[in-house]
């Protein structure tokens, strides 16, 4: 189990109640030893996403040695070259979580993945480009329960209490400190996603890797805006961007009601399809076409594939279209 905090830990004393700690440590047990764990989030959601293009060989660093494989590069929007990889930073503020049945009140996660080329999240839900599935490198909240349990499921979890995540209007301040922090904005006319969303977050573990499905019903996102984010002084961040701040090449807003994550250790993974990339280039062509005609008034079209290739140094990097 592996658990940071920049502040003393002071795990399950929630408000003083005995019997909630003792009931949150009944349920973080349960789920180490069944491999098995929900977390309910809920009450007006909002997230904040930038996507951005790295050096593959700079991600490599940070990933196992058979991740291109079991994993593969994939993009949101339009793949990444043969040289890229794309970057996936999150975070999300709801107004309510609860574990094992027992609420904890507002919570803000944060999290940063590599795009992965499988398609495992678009085949449960059985909808072209309602899918993604991410490698997960860095995972924050400022939840101590979360944290913990997810730490007992093997999934490196930083407690901080002091994340925030800001809307004010279309205006976003994120600090995910020490991860990283982000300021911009998340423009343009909410688009309702026809059948929700499901986002697969893959983080390793030696007896079978463990899969964090959160399941989406009903979104909106938002497609316009700008996202400039900065590296914290610690986590992956660091190693790929340096102390340079970075332009994401799409920004993304979205706001829902509910979407509880299940954890579950169904083994690792196996080999990509030969078709693999294929797939997930399709993918990228199909939600491509549904940003692009899914509303009339105002069109957002994705960056294309190539920006951002391996001989770019580390730096502010903006929206090609």
């Amino acid at each position: 189990m592996s658990l940071f905090s920049k502040q003393p830990f002071k795990p399950f004393v929630l408000g003083g109640c005995l019997i909630l700690a003792t009931s949150l440590i009944g349920s973080v047990r349960q789920a180490r030893a069944a491999g098995h764990l929900e977390i309910g989030y809920s009450g007006s959601c909002h997230e904040s996403i930038g996507v951005t293009t790295v050096a593959r060989s700079a991600v490599l660093a940070l990933l196992p040695t058979n991740y291109g494989t079991r994993y593969g590069f994939g993009g949101f929007g339009a793949m990444p070259g043969s040289t890229e990889a794309q970057i996936i930073i999150r975070s999300v503020s709801c107004g309510n979580a609860s574990l094992g049945g027992i609420t904890l009140g507002p919570v803000v996660n944060s999290q940063i993945g590599v795009i992965t080329a499988r398609s495992d999240a678009e085949d449960f839900d059985a909808i072209a480009g309602n899918g993604i599935d991410n490698f997960q490198l860095d995972f924050a909240t400022s939840s101590p329960a979360i944290a913990a349990a997810m730490g007992a499921l093997g999934i490196p979890a930083t407690f901080d209490a002091d994340l925030s995540l800001i809307f004010s209007g279309d205006n976003v301040i994120n600090d995910s400190s020490p991860l990283f922090t982000a300021t911009g904005s998340h423009s343009g006319p909410p688009v309702s996603w026809p059948g929700g969303f499901i986002a697969d977050w893959w983080s390793p573990d030696p007896a079978g890797d463990i899969r964090a499905r959160q399941v989406i019903q009903a979104i909106d996102f938002r497609f316009g805006g700008g996202l400039t984010i900065t590296a914290g002084n610690s986590g992956s961040l660091k190693a790929l961007f340096g102390a340079a701040p970075v332009v994401a090449q799409v920004p993304l807003g979205g706001t829902f009601a509910d979407g509880p994550v299940t954890f579950s250790t169904p083994g690792a993974p196996g080999p990509l399809p030969i078709a693999g990339a294929a797939a997930a280039l399709a993918w990228s062509r199909r939600l491509r076409r549904r940003i692009e005609g899914g509303h009339d008034k105002k069109r957002v079209v994705l960056p294309k594939s190539g920006v951002g290739s391996s001989n770019d140094a580390p730096g502010v990097r903006s929206l090609q279209s």
